[in-house]
């Protein structure tokens, strides 16, 4: 009976010696997976970032493209006067002399 105690007592420290193992391996990957978050969230913010600064450059180059319509539009009106202004009836085009 005193061998199949010691053997037990023998067993039960190699099971609880691997528990502890397994508890520091846990706690290990608990800092990894705790950083792995805080790295995700900082590419969820600059992400964030990244698409209100795209909104922005979008709303720029549709002023842009407002301001270029109002200029060819401005263009042509000029063109037409220089043409009116020297009594040509064929418009002057950019470009042409």
């Amino acid at each position: 009976m005193q061998i199949e105690k010691i053997a037990l007592e023998k067993a039960a420290k190699t099971l609880l010696d691997k528990a502890a193992d397994s508890f520091a391996v846990a706690d290990s990957q608990q800092v990894l997976a705790n950083t792995a978050h805080k790295i995700a969230a900082e590419q969820r913010a600059n992400a964030d970032q990244q698409h209100e600064l795209a909104a922005k450059t979008d709303s720029n180059a549709a002023k842009l493209d407002a301001n270029v319509k109002k200029l060819k539009t401005l263009g042509h009106a000029l063109e037409a006067n220089a043409a009116e202004t020297q009594g040509e009836t064929v418009v002057v085009q950019r470009g042409r002399p």
